[in-house]
């Protein structure tokens, strides 16, 4: 395990605190006193770590692209196949979707973008950003001829469409659990993905 520093540590225990405070309370009605209180800090601790409650939400928002980003930062292994790397990213994103604070995240953040429309902006452009892991990965399989991508971003979209659909929006909204089916989900998931774009032969 990773040893934080006690400063490193506290802006944890922060950020944990001001991630239930939005939860229970929603950005417009979470205050410093609170998290404060929550995270057994004094308010000048908190201002210490973050200025306003602006920054601290955006760190919250921050840490939630930052373990996506994390999890897809594979690089292309031309010795392996193209079906393996691609079931092994979507396994990888399945555990991500099963943790609890990172589902709590999502839904907090998905709380503010109905109040807060204008935040997906912010949002898309973030992600534009960040999560470039997929895109890069299928950009290098472009290029040594194993897939035939013509529109990375139509591609990464419909593979994270095919992943989400069973293991991020149910659990997110607490509906069917497919984890008794995920290997053969993944695997008939990838299959399709790679059909579709595998560079044909001559």
């Amino acid at each position: 395990m990773e040893n934080l520093s006690r400063s490193e540590q506290k802006r944890q225990d922060i950020l944990l605190a001001a991630l239930a405070e939005f939860k229970d309370k929603s950005f417009a009605g979470a205050s410093m006193d609170a998290i404060a209180e929550r995270a057994n800090a004094s308010k000048r601790t908190v201002y210490n770590h973050f200025a306003s409650k602006e920054l601290l939400f955006h760190a919250v928002m921050e840490s939630f692209w930052q373990q996506s980003k994390c999890v897809v930062n594979q690089q292309f292994d031309t010795s392996r196949s193209i079906s393996e790397q691609l079931e092994s990213i979507a396994s990888a994103m399945w555990d991500l979707y099963l943790q609890s604070e990172f589902i709590e995240k999502a839904r907090v953040l998905m709380a503010e973008f109905i109040r807060q429309p204008q935040m997906m902006d912010q949002v898309i452009q973030q992600v534009n950003d960040q999560e470039q892991g997929l895109p890069r990965f299928l950009h290098q399989a472009n290029v040594s001829g194993v897939l035939k991508i013509s529109d990375l971003k139509v591609a990464e979209t419909q593979f994270w469409g095919l992943c989400k659909a069973f293991a991020f929006w149910p659990v997110l909204f607490q509906l069917h659990d497919y984890r008794e089916q995920r290997q053969a989900i993944i695997k008939s998931n990838v299959a399709m993905f790679v059909q579709h774009y595998q560079a044909k032969t001559e």
